[in-house]
């Protein structure tokens, strides 16, 4: 009796195996069939003069209506030119990464340029609000580029919002009357998906149909590695672009299918996605959770 047992628990860890490493190859072909584009160097916004790049995100689709808004966002488009023009590289997005502003995470890169500001001339109160309005509309007028990794390390409350009245108005409109189709209760989710979608047009460029099925599946995978708590299970945009018929027919029906490409995290990758700021206390946290591994 117990050898049978024996032999009936070793027959199912093996049929265990075997699909799991029938799933990870079937992963592998669709990450293959479906690759997310890869990332330009030059494009045409991103080469313009600075004379004609203010000129460009301070006319329309790019004006707000309320004149404070609008005034704050020339001052910010204008001060952060300034501050790029500085930087070493031929286009505002070698500038913007020479600048070394995506080693600082969430809103903390506004303290470069603040300080730059600052070391020539007195720098007003509103400095922040300026160069974060002036960063939203470089990145909407998609005059840079930022990684997905700093892109959600941050919070966009206006990026869905702006790219739909300056980037792709027929593409989000599109979008929103999806979710106006849908339940009250899934408004929310809607709102998460815009964002997403924003988020991908912001670091790849194009418009709502430009975006690619692996384009999403970097997403998932980026967020996985960037976000310590929630938000990382939120696949739902990808289910929104399929629906709107901008992928093949023969995308996988969720996103889920595509696996996972990082397969388990390291000690330091799950740390760093908490973006401890202090390098001793993240180091003990480290050194500690290394030496509980073999236990936990």
């Amino acid at each position: 009796m117990t050898a049978v047992v024996k032999h009936a628990t070793r027959k199912t860890l093996e049929i265990t195996n075997a699909t799991a490493e029938q799933a990870q190859a079937r992963n592998s072909r669709l990450r293959e069939q479906f690759p997310a584009r890869t990332a330009e160097r030059r494009w045409s916004q991103t080469a313009q003069s600075s004379e004609k790049t203010l000129r460009r995100l301070t006319a329309p689709p790019f004006l707000p209506a309320a004149n404070g808004t609008r005034a704050g966002r020339r001052r910010g488009v204008t001060k952060l030119l300034h501050w790029l023009s500085s930087q070493p590289g031929d286009t505002w997005q070698q500038r913007w990464m020479a600048t070394g502003a995506e080693n600082l995470c969430g809103a903390a890169w506004v303290e470069l340029p603040q300080r730059w500001l600052s070391e020539r001339g007195p720098s007003p109160s509103h400095d922040r609000e300026d160069l974060t309005s002036g960063l939203l509309m470089l990145i909407c007028g998609d005059v840079i580029r930022p990684a997905l990794p700093w892109m959600l390390t941050r919070t966009h409350r206006h990026l869905a919002s702006v790219m739909a009245q300056v980037r792709d108005p027929d593409g989000f409109a599109r979008l929103h009357q999806l979710a106006a189709a849908g339940p009250a209760s899934s408004r929310k989710d809607a709102q998460i998906a815009a964002t997403r979608i924003a988020t991908l047009l912001a670091c790849k460029g194009g418009r709502i149909g430009d975006i690619t099925v692996g384009d999403c599946v970097e997403l998932v995978d980026t967020q996985r590695r960037v976000h310590a708590r929630g938000g990382q299970k939120k696949v739902g945009f990808y289910l929104r672009l399929r629906a709107m018929g901008i992928f093949p027919e023969d995308a996988p029906a969720t996103i889920r299918a595509f696996g996972l490409a990082l397969g388990q995290l390291s000690v330091e990758e799950l740390v760093d996605r908490y973006q401890i700021r202090c390098q001793p206390v993240r180091d003990v946290i480290v050194d500690y959770l290394r030496e509980r591994q073999p236990s936990l």
